[in-house]
């Protein structure tokens, strides 16, 4: 498999994860009720750290590259938001963005995982 295939499947699996945590609610309504919502942000995190690989990769060489320069701004972010004290939202949604990056690290440094099939 592709790593790029990889990269989709993930995308479609964190997708998939966002819209069973915020059921029928639109991410929007979410966002705006005003109640920490920590277990819709990890996966939104999750799905928008996954998609910035994706958009990085014209930027950088090749799905290595770009997830070094992704994790890189994400790590900066949640320093960021750690160093200020922000919510509990901002911290779920940071951190389920770097985790699904350094998952997908671990699933690209897999034999397996980008080989024939």
């Amino acid at each position: 498999m592709l790593a790029q295939d990889v990269l989709d499947r993930r995308i479609a699996e964190a997708e998939a994860t966002l819209s069973a945590a915020a059921g029928s609610a639109s991410l929007c309504t979410v966002s705006r009720s005003g109640t920490p919502m920590p277990g819709v942000k990890y996966p939104e995190g999750a799905w928008v750290a996954l998609r910035d690989v994706r958009r990085t990769l014209a930027a950088s060489d090749g799905i290595d590259g770009a997830l070094e320069i992704v994790r890189e701004r994400w790590s900066a972010d949640l320093a960021q938001h750690t160093a200020t004290g922000s919510g509990s939202d901002w911290m779920a949604y940071l951190t389920g963005g770097l985790d699904a990056l350094d998952s997908l690290a671990e699933t690209l440094d897999s034999p397996s995982a980008t080989s024939s099939d």
